[in-house]
């Protein structure tokens, strides 16, 4: 009894070698060699990035405020609608502005009514001045003759003076309305741009962004109204940490990574503001980004990554990687067999991978797997 258990136990690991035996050739079946490229895991200097979250903006904001007071009449812009430079964006009451114009103009009209008549009696004053010239000629002449009395030529003479004194006194008044007309000039601009100040009109072609009045509201001067956006040229606005500051420089190239587009873009610093903000510690930098983007809105969030440095790290092709859910993996080659290999991945910069854990330098890889490649698989080296 005692020889068979222990020949039944002599047996079970033979059993056990045949199965795991089988086990192994079930995994790896002895299938033709897949034929792959290969590279390896090696290391790079790679940049070291500060990553910031921003947002886009238009590179020119206005907002637009009221410069007057009155309730606001009518708003013919929504946000999201396309505007032109010119363009009346809403309207003010501005009974009080109206009335100014209209009496600037009347007195405008008056000045150059006052001209006219100062003119009329310069004209005059002249032909006078003509008439009491001649005539004291004539009696200077009979004068010199002894023909008149000196009573006589003192007459003409004073005459004539009296004429000159017209004259002038007509001139002096022809200049007091041309001082007047350009005082009502000024005083009708004055009420007239009072009166445009009621129009608010876009300073240049855009979309409207923010509405912050509507019609029966009361405007004062100094509250803000619309915000308009210029469109075409479209920057990111992030927060840098202040202690990044000797990092980032203006003409830096920055990458900027936006859901709405298919892949990061490059964009240039285009202005750092200088001053920090003391709740966040950090300072605005704004990058400008290339004019030809389409399917960008102001207010959509970005990523923004500055290089601060640069250093080695232990790399692999982009490529290489193939994800199973949260998992990122790669084909090892080990012997003539492929082995499915876990990795912890770092940052991706252009065409390389940071690899942190599950790899070491020199280690061979498939640099482009097919999704028909499994573990175990038999492979032959592209040439």
């Amino acid at each position: 009894m005692i020889r068979s258990i222990s020949t039944a136990l002599a047996l079970v690991p033979a059993g056990l070698v045949a199965c795991g035996g089988h086990e192994a050739r079930r995994q790896e079946p002895d299938v033709p060699a897949v034929p792959v490229t290969l590279s390896s895991a090696h290391e790079e200097k790679l940049d070291t990035l500060y990553r910031a979250s921003g947002t886009v903006r238009g590179r020119t904001t206005a907002v637009l405020t009221s410069k007057t007071t009155g309730y606001v009449r009518s708003v013919d812009v929504r946000p999201g609608d396309h505007v032109n430079a010119g363009q009346v964006l809403a309207v003010l009451e501005a009974n009080d502005s109206a009335a100014s114009v209209r009496r600037a103009r009347a007195g405008l009209e008056q000045s150059m009514e006052s001209r006219a008549e100062a003119e009329n009696g310069l004209r005059a004053a002249q032909a006078a001045l003509r008439i009491a010239k001649s005539t004291h000629e004539r009696v200077a002449a009979l004068y010199a003759n002894h023909t008149i009395a000196q009573q006589e030529y003192d007459e003409t003479d004073a005459k004539l003076r009296g004429a000159v004194a017209q004259e002038e006194m007509a001139k002096a008044r022809l200049r007091g309305s041309g001082s007047r007309i350009d005082q009502a000039k000024a005083e009708m601009g004055e009420a007239q741009a009072t009166l445009d100040y009621a129009r608010l009109t876009a300073p240049f072609a855009g979309q409207v962004i923010e509405r912050r009045i509507d019609p029966g509201n009361l405007a004062s001067p100094g509250m803000p109204l619309l915000v308009v956006e210029q469109e075409g040229k479209l920057r990111v606005e992030t927060a840098v940490e202040e202690s990044r500051a000797a990092s980032v420089a203006l003409g830096d190239t920055a990458l900027v990574e936006i859901e709405a587009l298919a892949k990061p873009i490059s964009g240039t610093v285009g202005e750092i503001v200088p001053t920090v903000d003391v709740a966040s510690r950090a300072f605005v930098v704004k990058v400008d980004l290339p004019a030809d983007l389409v399917g960008l809105r102001p207010g959509m969030f970005a990523r923004v990554s500055f290089r601060v440095g640069s250093r080695p790290r232990l790399v692999v092709p982009t490529t290489a990687i193939t994800a199973n859910g949260a998992l990122d993996r790669v084909f090892a080659a080990d012997g003539d067999r492929l082995r499915l290999r876990m990795v912890t991945l770092g940052e991706t910069q252009g065409p390389w991978t940071e690899v942190l854990s599950g790899l070491v330098a020199g280690e061979r890889l498939v640099a482009a797997p097919t999704p028909a490649l499994r573990d175990g698989a038999r492979f032959t080296e592209k040439p």
